[in-house]
């Protein structure tokens, strides 16, 4: 057994390691800016953590922020993410929407069948850790923490399957927040190709895995290559994570 499949929360240890690393995070936090809102961030990350999400807490918080923003912008279009696992961050998301009042379409996709292999575009580090079933999760899941939060579930879509099948013949129309939680090369490129298009201009691009995943990293700068858009205009979340906003 490889330590990364050893330390991932489909494990106890993985597990164990996601609540501790939460909770030193969350203590820091608090001490650092004590206030209603790190107290409200807080209670959300620890009922998202570890069983519906892996994301760290400065992108989970760096989540509901966003959408927070595009809700007090009135800016246009669903939350799309890409990468659903058990939904924490989906959960997140939709906790911002409640909290300012403002109602929109989720759409979740997702294959909840795990990751599939990495494809000779994605490092060897990628190769050696994957194993099959790695990141599985549920749609149960994913409606199981929404009821905790008691978040509202009739305008969230479930999409189940491979990117390359429902990600062409999707019925979103207009994006207002992308969330790409997709690891490898192959996903997060087939994400970016097919569903930036769709973003409103001034809308958002969030990328969980980069300066993580080799691979999620030179999909990323071969997008914005292609598009002519230069590596600046990526904001790092922490050590792993960045977004981008759609030139208005």
């Amino acid at each position: 057994m490889n330590i990364v499949k050893l330390l991932s929360p489909d494990f106890a240890p993985g597990k164990a390691l996601i609540t501790g690393r939460s909770i030193l995070e969350i203590g820091a936090m608090l001490a650092a800016r004590p206030s209603a809102e790190s107290l409200h961030l807080a209670r959300l990350i620890m009922q998202v953590k570890p069983a519906h999400t892996m994301v760290r807490n400065l992108s989970l918080i760096n989540l509901y922020r966003m959408v927070r923003y595009i809700n007090r912008s009135a800016l246009p279009g669903a939350v799309v993410e890409c990468g659903v696992w058990n939904g924490g961050s989906a959960a997140m998301m939709a906790a911002a929407c409640r909290d300012t009042g403002v109602q929109r379409d989720f759409w979740l996709f997702d294959s909840f069948e795990g990751l599939p292999p990495p494809t000779e575009k994605d490092s060897a580090i990628e190769h050696s850790h994957y194993y099959e079933g790695w990141n599985k999760g549920s749609i149960a899941n994913v409606e199981r923490i929404f009821r905790k939060l008691d978040l509202p579930l009739d305008r969230v879509h479930f999409v189940k399957g491979w990117f390359e099948q429902s990600i062409p013949v999707a019925a979103v129309k207009q994006i207002a927040l992308l969330h790409i939680d997709a690891d490898w090369y192959d996903s997060v490129s087939l994400v970016l190709a097919r569903l930036y298009d769709r973003v409103t201009p001034g809308g958002y691009v969030v990328l969980d895995d980069y300066n993580y995943w080799e691979g999620c990293d030179r999909a990323v700068h071969d997008f914005l290559e292609s598009r002519g858009m230069p590596r600046t205009v990526l904001h790092k979340v922490g050590v792993m994570g960045a977004y981008f906003q759609k030139p208005a």
